[in-house]
């Protein structure tokens, strides 16, 4: 199970270099650095929600929920 978890994490870093660009942070201290990190989170996340979604609504052109 330890090991499934890291390569999890390691696929989410991976996508936030590669895809977002975010190699660095731009503010400086912890408090800042956390929220700019959260903020990264946070359009990662919306990022898998939105085309979840969008192959949600493909699948079912409806637009409700089953």
């Amino acid at each position: 199970m330890k090991i499934q978890r890291s390569v999890q994490v390691e696929g989410a870093f991976g996508v936030i270099k590669q895809d977002f660009g975010f190699t660095r942070f731009h503010r400086k201290g912890m408090k800042n650095v956390k929220m700019e990190f959260l903020l990264v989170c946070l359009g990662y996340n919306l990022k898998k929600f939105h085309i979840s979604r969008i192959r949600q609504l493909h699948i079912n052109p409806s637009g409700q929920m089953s």
